[in-house]
C-alpha cells in the first residue's frame, strides 16, 4: 500500500514562494518539516517525537524508526506531495506545477531520451506530456536513491500520451513501476521497484 497526500504549499507554509522569491525562508522550511512529520506520524501510528528520520549516502531522507515504513516527498512552487509505504523500501514521488515556466526544448534536449523527444515533437510539444516525462524520471531516480547522479537522457520512460502507468528499465537502476496522476494544476508521479504493484490510498 502507498499512502499519498497532496496539499497546496500555501496552505502549509502560508504565502508560497513567488517568482521573485523562489526559495522558502527558514520558518517556512520548519513549518514544512513539521507538516511532513505529522503526516508520517499519522500513517505510522507513532508520535512526532518517536520518529527518527536520517539521510542516506545520497542525501535521501529515510525512516530509521519505525523502519518498516519509508517515504518520499516533493514540492513545487505551489504544491506539496508525500508518499508513504509499509510494503516497499524504495519509493519516489515528484510533483510539478503545470503552469511552471520552463525552457522546455532546451531542457528536453538535455534530459529526454531520443524516443521521448520523438513522441513529444509528434504531440506538437505538448506541455502536459513534457511534465509527464519529467516527473517520471525524477520519481524513478528518487525511488532508486541516486538523486540525479545519472544522465537523464539515458533513461527512457517510454511514457505514453494517454496511459498514466508503465515500467521504466535501466541497466544501472533496474526496473521501476510508475504511475502518473494529473491534477487540475499539477502533474505527479509515484515510482517504486516493479516486483509488486501497489494500491494507492489518499489520506
Amino acid at each position: 500500500m502507498i499512502y499519498l497526500h497532496v496539499q497546496s504549499l500555501g496552505q502549509i507554509v502560508g504565502e508560497a514562494p513567488t517568482m521573485a522569491r523562489r526559495r522558502m525562508d527558514e520558518s517556512q522550511r520548519a513549518e514544512l518539516r513539521l507538516y511532513q512529520r505529522s503526516l508520517i506520524a499519522q500513517v505510522t501510528g507513532q508520535t512526532n517525537e518517536q520518529l527518527q528520520i536520517e539521510a542516506n549516502d545520497f542525501g535521501k531522507p529515510i525512516l530509521k524508526f519505525p523502519n518498516e515504513f519509508q517515504f518520499n516527498q516533493s514540492h513545487s512552487q505551489h504544491s506539496y506531495a508525500i508518499a508513504i509505504s509499509d510494503e516497499i523500501a524504495h519509493i519516489g514521488v515528484d510533483i510539478e506545477d503545470l503552469n511552471r515556466q520552463v525552457r522546455f526544448e532546451a531542457l528536453a534536449r538535455h534530459a529526454f531520451h531520443p524516443e521521448e523527444m520523438k513522441v513529444w515533437r509528434a504531440l506538437n510539444y505538448d506541455r502536459a506530456f513534457w511534465f509527464k516525462v519529467w516527473t517520471i524520471k525524477e520519481a524513478v531516480l528518487k525511488a532508486h536513491g541516486m538523486g540525479i547522479r545519472l544522465s537523464l537522457n539515458t533513461l527512457n520512460t517510454k511514457a505514453h500520451p494517454t496511459w498514466d502507468f508503465g515500467v521504466v528499465e535501466h541497466e544501472l537502476l533496474g526496473s521501476f513501476y510508475y504511475q502518473n496522476i494529473v491534477m487540475s494544476n499539477a502533474m505527479l508521479a509515484v515510482a517504486y521497484p516493479s516486483h509488486s504493484i501497489q494500491t494507492i490510498q489518499w489520506f
